[in-house]
Formats: structure tokens, C-alpha cells, sequence
């Protein structure tokens, strides 16, 4: 482990703290042109945004629709509805655009 992170980990309780949680919640206002890349329309309403912290996976919520979130891990995107119901998806993310690492 290289030397920041073992002293960022240090004072927030050490790695058996980061290990007994598993994902974070923030409430965030978007904004730049995501939305409106994706074709929705943009507002300033609070969205609950979910990130996983052992696994790479994320989730928005709402999206487009109040019953709608945002799923994504790299081999997926999907829009689904709260109950889990999918709406729309793509697979296959890596082959589809580059990805900046």
C-alpha cells in the first residue's frame, strides 16, 4: 500500500473500519451537460447518488422519472425502476467509447 493511502486510512480508522462499510450516499445537484448529453432535461432538484466502495458500481436516483434511478458498473448502464423493473440498457461500455484511465 503506498504510503498516502495507508496514512489516509490510518485517520479514519484503519482498514477493518473501511471494510465494514460498503457503499456511500451523497445528495448532489448536477450540473455541466450530462444531462442534457443524455437528452433529459436538467433541473436543480437534489438526486441521491450511491457509490459502491468495494465493486465498481454507482447509482442515481432520480433519473428522468421520480420511480426511475441510474445503474452502473463497467459492463453496464441501465435505467430501472425502483422496484427494479428495467427500463432501457447498454452492454458492453468499454468496446462502445474509450475510457480514460
Amino acid at each position: 500500500m503506498n504510503e498516502l493511502l495507508s496514512r489516509i486510512l490510518h485517520a479514519h480508522g484503519g482498514v477493518d473500519r473501511w471494510l465494514d462499510y460498503q457503499k456511500v450516499e451523497a445528495t448532489i445537484v448536477s450540473g455541466s451537460g450530462f444531462f442534457p448529453l443524455k437528452g433529459m432535461i436538467q433541473d436543480a432538484s437534489p438526486r441521491r447518488l450511491t457509490v459502491w466502495l468495494h465493486e465498481e458500481r454507482s447509482a442515481v436516483c432520480p433519473y428522468g422519472k421520480p420511480d426511475q434511478r441510474t445503474m452502473f458498473t463497467p459492463e453496464r448502464i441501465a435505467i430501472e425502476k425502483l422496484d427494479g423493473t428495467l427500463v432501457s440498457e447498454r452492454h458492453d461500455l468499454e468496446t462502445r467509447s474509450p475510457v480514460i484511465r
